[in-house]
């Protein structure tokens, strides 16, 4: 079956082999691990100033773990702007064609891969060597969510930190329109907050599915760069 922007239909066949196919290059691999890394630190110590603002803590520490916080998140926002950057310098399956559904195809691959879901994940889907059609609509989301998290977060830094550089640009505000701009932005930063907590245990979930069923190797695959296919569908 030909290959079509990266994106496999095959046919069933009684041969049960598999192939190894390179995808992920190092540089994508590098950047979700340490990306996910920091994610989850800026999501525990954002809880961590939860927890300790319930439990009555007094404000010197929770704002020296909200330093933390904001430090963190410098370097997050670093390595997303590298992520982005590579979807456009990456492999073929790094770029951003590979994620956004432009092609006509894709979306019949999210189309089977629907029909798979929904069916109780009988049959076979399409096969994707790249990134999953569908998930990438929630990746796409996600990077959204997180360009947002990255501006807010920023913001917040410099209005409630006074940290440089957002320091710069909110030092000739009054404090009313400060202190409502920190609460406007720190709404849509907690959203943010919810928002990539879902869609870590969706993404978790997903995985767990794809392993079981598909067995192309999925998790492993972003440590040593190939997935698996039945050389039947490729």
């Amino acid at each position: 079956m030909a290959l079509n922007g990266g994106v496999f239909n095959g046919i069933k066949k009684s041969n049960n082999e598999y192939m190894t196919v390179g995808v992920w290059d190092w540089q994508t691999r590098v950047l979700h691990w340490v990306n996910v890394l920091l994610v989850i630190t800026l999501i525990l110590l954002a809880l961590s100033v939860e927890g300790m603002e319930f439990l009555g803590v007094e404000k010197s520490i929770r704002k020296s773990v909200k330093g933390l916080h904001a430090y963190i998140g410098y370097i997050l926002v670093f390595t997303l702007f590298l992520r982005i950057l590579w979807g456009f310098l990456g492999n073929k399956f790094a770029r951003w064609k590979d994620i956004i559904p432009y092609k006509e195809e894709r979306w019949y691959a999210i189309g089977g891969y629907l029909k798979w879901y929904l069916n109780g994940f009988k049959g076979r889907p399409p096969i994707a060597i790249g990134h999953n059609p569908l998930s990438s609509l929630f990746y796409i989301a996600l990077f959204l969510v997180l360009i947002s998290q990255a501006i807010t977060g920023l913001s917040l830094t410099g209005l409630e930190l006074d940290f440089f550089p957002a320091s710069l640009f909110f030092s000739g505000f009054g404090e009313e329109i400060k202190h409502t701009l920190e609460d406007g932005l720190g709404e849509v930063h907690e959203f943010g907050f919810w928002f990539i907590a879902f869609f870590i245990v969706i993404h978790l979930a997903g995985i767990v599915i794809h392993e079981v069923k598909e067995k192309t190797g999925l998790l492993s695959s972003m440590i040593h760069g190939r997935k698996y296919f039945p050389k039947d569908r490729i």
